[in-house]
């Protein structure tokens, strides 16, 4: 019975082993641009300056912060990035309201995102059109569930030449992590891009190709490339948020007609989902194997005892027969 408790003891152990990690590891949406990646701008000038004087990659992006202190309302700020927009445009996921599409406040250093009448999804996408070339960076910033629509129409509502699109976007609970394939639509005036080179950088130090299929879609796997949580300098949540994230963009690029395209949709990931299981997974079948095994050496034990106390028997009766 005891080594019965013991095992339902270690099983438990596994369990909770098993569960607190997948708790931990389990983000709300809105931490994808919302709180991973989101910088204080007050008192984080010198910090952040050092972060970005890395070039991690050279394709348009769209840098998510958080502005304002004290009693002013929080500010959500995006920073372009490798890109030089005349403007920056946000979607709305309420693809019938009137303010679906509309203007952010620029000031040819950052935008500033309004707070809009529906939660949800939104699309941010900036523009520096040339004679010969446009480039167009692109994020998803999630905003509270208040109001918020399906996504799904105002992802595939085109909003630019080239385009890339999530198929899907990750949702509620849900987020990109190293190790996993995601699928994205690469378009062109809404057709899709056949054997369309997309290319992968990420603020860890990787880079990847993939080629999209007939049917415009490319498989991006995201690599495994975070370090320890120690040695992850200036790339963890912040805010409040301990959990490690970085960065990363995809990019595509596209001559047609004597003009070339670039695009760029960058966003946030985080470590493989099971990176924090090893060790407690490890410890806890350890503990397991160590019960299992205690009734083998109770037994073990047990006949040792029964060997010894029989010998001197056997061993009198034989002298007995001798006499």
């Amino acid at each position: 019975m005891r080594c019965r408790s013991y095992l339902i003891i270690g099983a438990l152990f596994v369990l909770l082993c098993l569960v607190a990690p997948s708790r931990a590891a389990e983000p709300h949406q809105s931490n994808m641009q919302q709180g991973g990646s989101h910088e204080g701008m007050v008192g984080g000038e010198r910090k952040r300056g050092m972060r970005e004087s890395i070039m991690w990659t050279r394709f348009p992006r769209l840098k998510v912060m958080m502005g304002g202190e004290g009693g002013e309302r929080k500010q959500v700020k995006l920073m372009p990035k490798n890109i030089a927009p005349s403007k920056v445009d946000a979607y709305s996921n309420d693809v019938n309201a009137a303010s679906m599409s509309r203007q952010l406040p620029y000031d040819l250093i950052s935008a500033t995102l309004d707070k809009p009448a529906t939660g949800g999804f939104h699309w941010i996408s900036a523009r520096e059109v040339q004679a010969d070339k446009e480039l167009v960076a692109s994020t998803v910033y999630y905003m509270s569930e208040h109001g918020s629509k399906d996504p799904t129409a105002m992802f595939m509502l085109q909003k630019n030449a080239l385009e890339i699109i999530p198929q899907p976007f990750p949702r509620e609970h849900s987020r990109y992590r190293a190790n996993e394939d995601w699928h994205f639509l690469v378009r062109f005036n809404s057709k899709p891009l056949a054997q369309q080179k997309v290319m992968l950088e990420t603020q860890n130090g990787s880079k990847a190709e993939f080629m999209s299929d007939v049917k415009g879609i490319v498989t991006v796997h995201f690599p495994s490339d975070f370090k320890s949580a120690d040695t992850q300098v200036g790339m963890t949540a912040r805010s409040g948020d301990r959990r490690q994230s970085s960065e990363f963009v995809l990019a595509t690029e596209l001559v047609e007609a004597g003009k070339t395209y670039l695009i760029g949709f960058n966003s946030n990931y985080g470590p493989d989902a099971f990176s924090n299981r090893s060790l407690a997974l490890g410890l806890g079948f350890t503990f397991l194997g160590m019960l299992g095994a205690t009734p083998l050496l109770r037994n073990r034990k047990a006949d040792k005892k029964g060997a010894v106390k029989v010998a001197p028997t056997i061993s009198a009766e034989t002298n007995q027969k001798d006499a």
